[in-house]
């Protein structure tokens, strides 16, 4: 018993340090340099400019690029940033929770039949 307390505790941990939900994007935040085209641009000569941008890929292969003007680069690269630890921590916490399952099912005193089921069976009764 005292392994899956330490598992159940771990778990509250691992969810005790979660980023906040509100604060999730999926996608990844990247620059890019470029030209604009304009004949007279700086960018001609070779000082190209730049653009950072958060892409996110969708079923099918499309993709969505969001132009991040600079006041939002460090807010999209922090929710990019928490989207990826709740992945992490669904990932610890579905180990931790295998691990449970494999531990309660092997519990003493408790049934493997009554603990597959997880209720009893009722008898039915005879139309007579």
């Amino acid at each position: 018993m005292q392994a899956i307390e330490r598992l159940l505790a771990r778990r509250a941990r691992v969810r005790g340090r979660l980023p906040p939900f509100e604060e999730l994007v999926r996608g990844s935040v990247f620059t890019r340099r470029m030209r604009c085209g304009k004949p007279t641009c700086h960018c001609t000569r070779g000082v190209l400019h730049r653009a950072t941008y958060l892409g996110v890929s969708f079923a099918g292969g499309r993709t969505r690029q969001i132009s991040l003007p600079p006041a939002l680069v460090a807010t999209a690269r922090r929710w990019v940033a928490n989207y990826q630890a709740w992945w992490r921590a669904i990932e610890t916490i579905s180990a931790i929770n295998r691990d449970l399952l494999r531990r309660r099912r092997s519990a003493p005193g408790e049934s493997a039949g009554t603990a597959a089921r997880g209720r009893s069976r009722r008898r039915r009764r005879s139309a007579s």
